[in-house]
């Protein structure tokens, strides 16, 4: 989502329509002023926003590669303090050869990044744009071998 004010009318269709969990994630962009919704929304503005909607899950998803996602997630964790935040980073922005849109953060890269998201707040972590079975598989193994049994 880019807009609050869409994103606040998503969460309330769940929850009327269904008893399923309502999770909202923002695409930011970084900027002058830090990271920003297309619109203009900062990330603590997005979270407490989809919270006081009634979403169960925020975060953000898209437009940034993993190491940026680290600072959207410390963001998004500093308004919304016990609230399970959700990344899903791409594998690194998008570059254009031959006709092909390549995402150039391996796997190995992103899972390596694991344990960073995971200390600036995200719950769940996940893949977007550029990730593969194979960036899911090792970021999950990265998840797992950073959380203690």
């Amino acid at each position: 989502m880019w807009s609050v004010r869409e994103a606040e009318q998503a969460i309330r269709a769940v929850k009327e329509s269904t008893s399923l969990p309502a999770i909202c994630t923002f695409t930011f962009s970084a900027g002058a002023k830090g990271y920003r919704t297309a619109v203009g929304v900062t990330p603590e503005r997005a979270a407490l926003a989809a919270l006081e909607a009634g979403a169960d899950i925020v975060g953000a998803n898209c437009g940034n590669g993993i190491d940026e996602m680290v600072e959207i997630a410390r963001l998004i964790r500093d308004a919304a303090l016990h609230a399970p935040i959700l990344i899903q980073a791409n594998a690194g922005l998008p570059t254009f050869a031959k006709g092909k849109t390549i995402y150039k953060q391996t796997p190995e890269y992103m899972a390596s990044r694991v344990p960073n998201l995971i200390a600036a707040g995200s719950s769940i972590i996940g893949g977007c744009c550029g990730t593969t079975p194979a960036h899911i598989a090792a970021i999950r193994a990265a998840v797992r071998a950073a959380i203690p049994k």
